[in-house]
């Protein structure tokens, strides 16, 4: 990739990069606004942000070979775009990816990413204290041989928040029915996964049009298990999971996730939650006043996820000669035949008599027991 840095208005970081031949964009920051510019040279490329394919409120203007994408900073839930805050120098970053499918070629992604200086946070220098003088006899030598220097810097880590069904990736091009069960997955990229642990502090679901909002978990605890299940780790805090099914608002066909997820060195330490369980967001109604201080949290990431939620156009229409169910059962309990889910609706013609399938003989039973009694 090949850059350029330059600082302009509140002192806002752009980025210029190529990923390829292919590929190229541009990227400008405002303090409410961040412009990418993507230059397409294939003949019917289809350009759009990770996971909001066809999502219509966040769609490229495209316009003499160029796809602009203009993200809100003041924001930045309308289009998913990731803050990240550095709780020790105060810096913000903000970041995107871009997909860019081809017409042969396999498709790219661009990473984009703004970033904005800030204040050390206060509470670094809190508990510093001041010495007021040299031990006696005290003397500086006059020469100080210096034969190396070591200098470490940790990266700035770049999380996923991602929804699985059955291990397929979701995006909002595909939509599933309320009662699906599903997977949420929080994990660290390549480079900073072996450096930091994550915890999610928080989380709420909310429609397209942010009337509508239910907080889901609230101070690393689960509010309530039945509506959204604990979070769970088996790497060490590297990557979060947790288990729910689908469910939608009366008038909307999108479900928003928005979450802050703490970024810690290593990992960070577990929230008592309550009957002595620690977690990374655990134990339903036993929720903690407040986040307990954790010194090894170095970032703090908003993040924001899609969810495609909408019942099938033909979900209350019934089918001609069979009953079926629609409901999404676990895969240990369904099998993948659809015949062996339905109950057939036989019918037949003898010698001038018709066979009755047994779901019709006891629909005729019930009707005459009911006609007996009144």
């Amino acid at each position: 990739m090949v850059g350029r840095k330059t600082y302009i208005g509140l002192l806002i970081l752009i980025h210029l990069g190529v990923l390829s031949a292919e590929v190229s964009y541009d990227v400008s920051c405002s303090s409410r606004m961040m412009k990418v510019a993507v230059t397409l040279n294939d003949s019917d490329p289809v350009v759009y942000l990770d996971k909001l394919k066809g999502y219509p409120e966040c769609q490229a203007d495209i316009n003499d070979g160029r796809a602009t994408f203009r993200l809100p900073l003041d924001n930045i839930y309308a289009c998913g775009t990731i803050r990240v805050l550095n709780k020790i120098t105060g810096e913000k970053i903000f970041y995107h990816r871009i997909i860019v499918e081809h017409p042969v070629e396999p498709k790219e992604m661009i990473l984009v990413k703004c970033a904005i200086p800030g204040e050390p946070h206060q509470g670094m220098f809190q508990n510093r204290t001041r010495r007021n003088v040299l031990p006696e006899n005290f003397s500086e030598p006059e020469h100080i041989n210096i034969t190396e220097y070591i200098v470490a810097r940790a990266p700035v880590p770049f999380l996923n928040l991602a929804l699985r069904q059955k291990g397929r990736m979701l995006d909002t091009t595909i939509n599933v029915e309320p009662g699906t069960p599903l997977e949420m997955l929080i994990y660290l990229d390549e480079k900073s996964s072996d450096i930091y642990g994550v915890l999610a502090s928080y989380l709420k679901v909310t429609d397209s049009a942010h009337k509508q909002e239910e907080v889901i978990i609230m101070n690393g605890c689960s509010i309530d298990s039945y509506i959204f299940g604990n979070f769970y780790t088996s790497d060490n805090g590297n990557t979060l999971s947790a288990q729910f099914r689908a469910f939608k608002f009366p008038h909307s066909s999108y479900v928003l996730f928005v979450g802050t997820v703490n970024v810690c060195l290593k990992k960070c330490q577990g929230v008592l939650c309550g009957n002595d369980q620690y977690g990374f967001g655990r134990k339903k109604r036993e929720i903690p006043d407040e986040l307990p201080s954790d010194p090894n949290k170095m970032f703090e990431v908003e993040m924001t996820a899609f969810l495609k939620v909408d019942y099938d156009k033909n979900h209350f229409s019934g089918n001609n000669g069979q009953l079926s169910s629609s409901f999404d059962k676990e895969e240990n309990q369904i099998s993948d035949k659809p015949e062996t889910n339905q109950l057939p609706y036989v019918q037949g013609v003898g010698s001038g008599s018709t066979k009755i399938s047994s779901l019709s003989a006891v629909m005729i039973l019930v009707t005459t027991v009911i006609s007996l009694t009144q």
